[in-house]
């Protein structure tokens, strides 16, 4: 990877092998703790909206949950033996507060945390092995972020993972957009890991958590230009601007492992995209899509030099399909992101 005329920090040229390996020097001391857009939020801080019923019962539910210390001992291990639920499961739309209510339960635990995206812990797993994974995250409280199902091979890392973390007592608290009961739907080959769908499912017992995306709400209708997303939009670099060209950002992000992804708000305040287009295939749309989940947790603020509109960067033939979720995620944080 090296440096063009089309990515720069600042107003200076980037080597990109540099910049991957800078990254790689923060996540040497890796710790899971929730991101900068999250770390001040906590239960009292949460609106709750009282024309949604159910949404006041959801977050007292999730700050009882929170507020239980963890059980040790014998205890443990009959809970184990009898498979009750050592989990909470948060399913809801996308942009109704589901990563707040996480964060603030980290916040309020007593005991160990962790925190990570389902996408940091099933990486860690693929590059260290399941077990080291669990190591690394083992806790009194695991909160993982946006838990989805999408194959079998990250299926069964999953039951590996929620399995050995709940053997060594560890209680889980996961996010997702998905209702456990749909875990895997839409998927390829859904039915070779119809098992271990099962088995995580029962480990968790779910709580909805209703509302409206309030990304959308507070930010401008869908398919409207934001203020920093636009074919003839000029960028203005700062001292902490990465200015990249789409294709760029994409060789970029195909050689940085995804857990370094959370230390990018160490090099940059903006990502500047120049040359964005309608991704034609997936691989290249879903590598973005975990680039701009980061960048939002981060408040990394976001400027694109776009030939197509928010709702129009996935491509049709594959963007209402099994992914579909996670693209209407990014299309939401896209739409704040660039305007904050």
């Amino acid at each position: 990877m090296t440096a063009s005329p089309a990515a720069r920090l600042g107003h200076s040229p980037v080597d990109l092998d540099a910049f991957s390996a800078q990254l790689a020097s923060y996540a040497s001391s890796n710790s899971w703790t929730p991101p900068p857009r999250f770390v001040d939020k906590r239960f009292s801080t949460y609106r709750i909206d009282p024309h949604i019923p159910g949404q006041a019962e959801a977050v007292a539910a999730v700050q009882a949950f929170a507020a239980q210390a963890r059980r040790r001992g014998v205890t443990d291990w009959l809970r184990r033996r009898r498979k009750h639920p050592r989990g909470c499961y948060l399913d809801g739309d996308f942009g109704v507060g589901k990563t707040h209510l996480l964060a603030a339960s980290w916040h309020a635990a007593p005991g160990s945390k962790t925190y990570a995206s389902f996408a940091e812990a099933i990486h860690l797993a693929i590059r260290l092995g399941p077990q080291a994974a669990i190591e690394s995250l083992a806790a009194d409280l695991v909160c993982i972020d946006e838990f989805e199902l999408d194959d079998p091979s990250n299926t069964r890392l999953a039951d590996l993972l929620c399995d050995g973390l709940s053997n060594r007592g560890c209680r889980l608290l996961v996010t997702s957009n998905t209702v456990p009961g749909e875990l895997g739907a839409g998927r390829l080959f859904v039915d070779q890991f119809r098992a271990q769908l099962v088995r995580i499912s029962s480990i968790f017992t779910d709580i909805h958590v209703p509302g409206n995306d309030y990304r959308r709400s507070h930010g401008g209708e869908s398919g409207a230009h934001p203020l920093r997303w636009h074919s003839d939009f000029t960028p203005q670099a700062g001292d902490r601007s990465l200015i990249i060209s789409a294709a760029q950002l994409d060789q970029l992000l195909m050689h940085t492992p995804l857990t370094h992804l959370r230390h990018l708000h160490h090099l940059i305040d903006e990502l500047c995209i120049l040359d964005l287009d309608t991704f034609p295939e997936q691989l290249s749309a879903l590598r973005f899509v975990h680039c701009i989940d980061r960048c939002y947790d981060a408040c990394i603020r976001i400027s694109a030099r776009a030939h197509c509109a928010i709702d129009e960067v996935f491509h049709p033939e594959y963007r209402n399909w099994a992914f579909a979720k996670k693209y209407r995620r990014c299309q939401s944080r896209l739409q704040e992101a660039c305007r904050e």
